[in-house]
């Protein structure tokens, strides 16, 4: 994470500014919406050597590339490997700045040739893109802004798993196919599905709503493992965020397994919420996105449901207000 933090906040810097310039006082689209995958498999081919495959979901452009070296030998991501990947970075983002094409994301997937189950996935938001390259944002925000996972890919789980069970009751080459393509190869309906996989794109049209619920979670994962005195008072074990439509305008679910560290106090469990609070208060307001009625957060590890109302997201100041002033929980949560 370090290194991808370091490739990305230098490594494409001044050469997307020049693309941006360029861009303004350019009248012709450079990839045009009708041959955009295309052209950008030419690009990439003709001025990196780099065979990728390019797919458009609604309004997120999906880049894919696979790679030998991607990982080394302590399974962490080569140092060759994070050159290809700013790369490819560098590349989405200049194509989605001279593009006619209606794009709001943009995803780049890399995987090894010799671990195909093992993945990469870089997620970026398109006006992210432009107010970073025009310092709107600093670079540390924009960082936290990209959606970046190493994960095992998820049609691969699917369908090993499912070509086990086939495998033990012998069921055909054929009838496998069959069924796999009826019930298991559909587009992904999550973020955290997205992938590639056999010559095939699951990719999905990422909405606004999805991309701040995994962006919160990112972020969560981020700070409790990077700031102090969170990676020392907290134990980190997992967070994920997503975004459910089925309340009126919906609501954020935040679900996240973090132990305060021994010997923990009741004030830790406060300063635990205040966090998760400051991050997505911060990431509402800094998307000025107010299509939301209120957040959810479930602390797993203790099997407790909070709520808080939009209202108090958007105006949260620590400085000001408490967590249990505002948090809705079980009574004894905070130990008051």
């Amino acid at each position: 994470m370090n290194m991808f933090k370091k490739i990305f906040l230098v490594s494409g810097a001044s050469a997307l500014a020049g693309i941006i310039l360029f861009s303004a006082v350019s009248c012709a689209p450079s990839y045009p919406k009708e041959i955009l995958p295309e052209a950008v498999k030419t690009v990439c081919k003709d001025e990196y050597g780099m065979e990728v495959d390019v797919v458009v979901e609604g309004g997120t452009m999906g880049m894919y590339h696979s790679m030998e070296g991607l990982l080394d030998e302590n399974m962490g991501i080569s140092k060759d490997a994070w050159d290809v990947i700013s790369n490819l970075i560098l590349i989405a983002s200049r194509v989605v700045l001279s593009t006619d094409a209606d794009i709001n994301f943009y995803c780049v997937i890399t995987q090894d040739i010799r671990m195909p189950e093992l993945q990469v996935v870089i997620i970026k938001y398109v006006n992210d893109v432009k107010l970073g390259m025009y310092r709107n944002i600093s670079r540390n925000e924009a960082f936290k802004r990209t959606l970046f996972s190493i994960n095992l890919t998820p049609q691969a789980r699917k369908e090993r798993s499912v070509e086990n069970i086939f495998s033990k009751i012998g069921v055909s080459e054929e009838v496998r196919e069959k069924v796999m393509d009826e019930f298991f190869r559909s587009t992904p309906t999550r973020i955290s599905d997205i992938g590639y996989w056999r010559g095939q794109f699951y990719l999905k049209d990422v909405t606004m709503p999805e991309f701040l619920a995994s962006q919160i979670a990112n972020r969560i994962k981020i700070d409790f493992r990077s700031e102090k005195p969170f990676m020392e008072d907290f134990v980190f074990r997992s967070a994920e965020g997503s975004f459910d439509t089925g309340i009126d305008d919906g609501y954020f679910l935040i679900n996240f397994n973090i132990v305060e560290a021994p010997p923990a106090t009741k004030e830790f469990k406060a300063m635990k919420i205040q966090k998760l609070l400051e991050i997505t208060s911060e990431v509402v307001y800094g998307y000025k996105f107010d299509g939301f009625n209120f957040v959810i957060m479930n602390d797993q590890a203790e099997d407790v449901r909070l709520r808080v109302e939009k209202k108090d997201v958007y105006a949260y100041d620590p400085k000001k207000t408490l967590p249990h002033e505002i948090v809705q929980a079980p009574r004894g949560y905070f130990g008051l």
